[in-house]
C-alpha cells in the first residue's frame, strides 16, 4: 500500500505517530510556553523526525543532527501557531464530537479504498493506537473548524468582484464570443443639422410610444429606416465585438428586454432593444475559478492577519 494510515493525516497531528521516538525519550524539557501550556521537546522532535523523515534519512549523522537544528525553529512555530488556535477554539467554546471523528475516519477509510481491518492494520504497522489516532484526528477538526468560524466565515467575494476581474482578465478566458440579440430602430446619417435635429425629434417620441406600452416591433416595422425593419427591427445574434461600439455601449446598460435613449453613432441614429445575451462558452465556469481565486486570496489574508492577532495578545515565551 502507497500511502500509510500516518501519511494521510497532516502534520498537525504528526507528534502521535511516532512512539518509538517518544519511548526513546527519557528526559524532557519545555521548549517554549504559550499562554497556560507547554510545548517539549519531544514534541518538537517527534514532528521534525516525522515530517523531515525523508530529508533526514539521507543524511549522514553529522549532518542529521546539523538538519535537525536548522528545523527547531520553524517546526517549532508551527506548534506555537496550532496550541494558540486550539486555544481559540475552546475559548469560543467549540469542541469535537465522537460522531464527527466516526465520520472523519469513515471517510478517510473510502477515500483511500481501505476497509475496517486494512485500516486497523495500516495503523498497526506505524505502531498507532487507534485511541492516539482519534485523538489526533480530533484536534485536526478542532483546528478546522475554528479557522472556518474565525476566518472562512468572514470571507466574501461578490458578483461584481468577479465580473470585474473576468472583464479585466477577458483574454484569457475569451474562448468563444458572448453573443447578443438586439431589435433595432434605425434612421441614417443625415446630410445636414436641421434633418438630424428633426431625426431626434421622432425617435424621442417613439421612445415615449414603446414606453407607453406599444410594440416594439410594430413600430420598427413602421418607421425603421434600417433593413431589418421588415423584420420588427430584429437584427438576430450579434457576436461581442463585431458590432459598433455605441451599440455595443448600449447593450451593455440594458436589462434583458429594456430599451435605451437615442443615441448616434457613425451610421445613423439608433433606438434598440435587448432581447437576450447568451454568455461567452466556459464563462460560468471561469467566474467559478475566478471566485476561488478571489476566495483564496482574501482568505489568506485574513488567515494571516487573525494568526498574527493570536500571537500579539498571547503569552509567549522560547526556550530553545
Amino acid at each position: 500500500m502507497k500511502k500509510t494510515i500516518a501519511a494521510i493525516l497532516l502534520f498537525v497531528t504528526a507528534f502521535l505517530f511516532c512512539p518509538e521516538v517518544q519511548s526513546a525519550v527519557l528526559l524532557d524539557r519545555v521548549v517554549a510556553t504559550v499562554n497556560d501550556e507547554v510545548i517539549t521537546w519531544s514534541e518538537l522532535m517527534n514532528i521534525i523526525l516525522f515530517e523531515g523523515r525523508e530529508q533526514l534519512s539521507s543524511e549522514p549523522d553529522k549532518s542529521r543532527e546539523e538538519k535537525i537544528r536548522e528545523m527547531e525553529r520553524p517546526f517549532l512555530n508551527m506548534l506555537i501557531e496550532m496550541k494558540l488556535q486550539t486555544q481559540e477554539a475552546k475559548a469560543m467554546g467549540l469542541s469535537v464530537q465522537d460522531d464527527e471523528i466516526e465520520g472523519a475516519m469513515s471517510d478517510i477509510r473510502v477515500k483511500y479504498n481501505m476497509s475496517e481491518e486494512t485500516f486497523l492494520a495500516s495503523m498497526a504497522k506505524e505502531g498507532v493506537t487507534i485511541e492516539d489516532y482519534r485523538k489526533g484526528l480530533g484536534n485536526q477538526i478542532l483546528l478546522q473548524k475554528v479557522v472556518n468560524y474565525a476566518v472562512k466565515g468572514s470571507v466574501v467575494v461578490t458578483d461584481k468582484e468577479v465580473e470585474e476581474y473576468f472583464n479585466a482578465n477577458r483574454k484569457l478566458y475569451d474562448n468563444e464570443k458572448e453573443k447578443f440579440r438586439i431589435r433595432q430602430i434605425f434612421f441614417p446619417m443625415p446630410a445636414d443639422g436641421p434633418e438630424r435635429e428633426e431625426k431626434e425629434a421622432k425617435a424621442r417620441e417613439i421612445v415615449q410610444r414603446i414606453k407607453s406600452g406599444e410594440s416594439f416591433a410594430k413600430l420598427a416595422n413602421e418607421f425603421s429606416e434600417g433593413p431589418a425593419s421588415r423584420f420588427g427591427g430584429d437584427l438576430g445574434y450579434i457576436n461581442r465585438g463585431s458590432a459598433l461600439a455605441e451599440i455595443e455601449e448600449a447593450v451593455d446598460a440594458l436589462e434583458i428586454g429594456g430599451v435605451s435613449e437615442p443615441f448616434w453613432s457613425s451610421a445613423g441614429l439608433h433606438i434598440i432593444k435587448l432581447e437576450e445575451r447568451v454568455e461567452a462558452a466556459g464563462k460560468e465556469k471561469a467566474k467559478e475559478k475566478i471566485r476561488e481565486i478571489l476566495f483564496k486570496k482574501v482568505y489568506e489574508l485574513k488567515y494571516h492577519e487573525w494568526k498574527t492577532g493570536l500571537k500579539e495578545k498571547a503569552y509567549i515565551e522560547i526556550k530553545l
